[in-house]
């Protein structure tokens, strides 16, 4: 599938959000309840994936959890202490791919309210980088992943989108 195409899929499915839901955007409730209202209307636009919100399965991994080495250096350039001896478990907020394998992961995405910290919104970028490349133990290879940062309350109905391919952020227009 063309990167313009679920970027366009994407679009469609977080204004349909705003349009039939606004007044609990405009509240400020819980980003899982936003994820959930996004992921219901991402599903009928990826009819041959499965489209999955807080999913932490990876059959890869022994334990059959997603995690990532994360570069330590970076994790404290945002005010996390990295632990020494652990990979970071993930729960991503909404994935596009098929399940029981990593071959055909196509979007993850990480959402966060405007009114959340600039340390959490960091930490999402950092796993957008590393979901979207594969090295090491980081075999996701997610064809595009995206930090959408949504306005609450008087900011309801505009985002924000942050796009990361091969494990660099990069502008919608140099995307592949």
């Amino acid at each position: 599938m063309k990167t313009s195409v679920i970027i366009s899929n994407l679009e469609q499915a977080i204004n349909q959000v705003f349009e039939n839901d606004i007044n609990l955007i405009e509240r400020g409730l819980n980003e899982l309840n936003f994820n959930s209202l996004l992921t219901k209307y991402l599903r009928p636009l990826y009819d041959k994936f499965d489209v999955d919100n807080e999913y932490n399965g990876d059959q890869l991994k022994v334990n059959d959890r997603k995690a990532l080495d994360i570069a330590k250096r970076r994790m404290v350039e945002i005010g996390i202490s990295p632990k020494e001896t652990e990979n970071y478990r993930l729960t991503p907020d909404i994935i596009v791919h098929k399940r029981n394998t990593n071959d055909n992961n196509l979007l993850v995405l990480e959402v966060k309210k405007d009114t959340n910290s600039k340390k959490n919104k960091e930490f999402d970028l950092l796993k957008l980088e590393h979901l979207t490349v594969d090295y090491l133990e980081n075999h996701y290879n997610y064809k595009l992943g995206v930090a959408l940062i949504y306005g609450t309350k008087e900011n309801a109905g505009k985002y924000v989108l942050r796009f990361f391919q091969n494990g660099r952020q990069t502008k919608s227009d140099n995307l592949k």
